[in-house]
């Protein structure tokens, strides 16, 4: 899996579980410290998110870090 294919997928996943939460980008990115456009460029694989913005995500989400990998 290239590092392109990987962004997509976690983008893709932080989306999906966003949604699934009935959550809104801005929500998000208030619940981990992040701002709005942060969140739309990582849902839409613009930028690749670093591994603790990640951790920030899944305990916004308030899942186990590992469930963004799950696709």
């Amino acid at each position: 899996m290239t590092k392109q294919e990987l962004s997509i997928k976690i983008g893709n996943r932080i989306k999906q579980l966003r949604k699934e939460k009935n959550i809104s980008q801005a929500e998000l990115g208030r619940l981990c410290g992040r701002d709005k456009q942060h969140i739309e460029l990582i849902e839409n694989h613009k930028v690749s998110a670093n591994t603790y913005t990640l951790y920030t995500i899944a305990n916004a989400l308030e899942i186990e870090f590992i469930e963004l990998f799950k696709f």
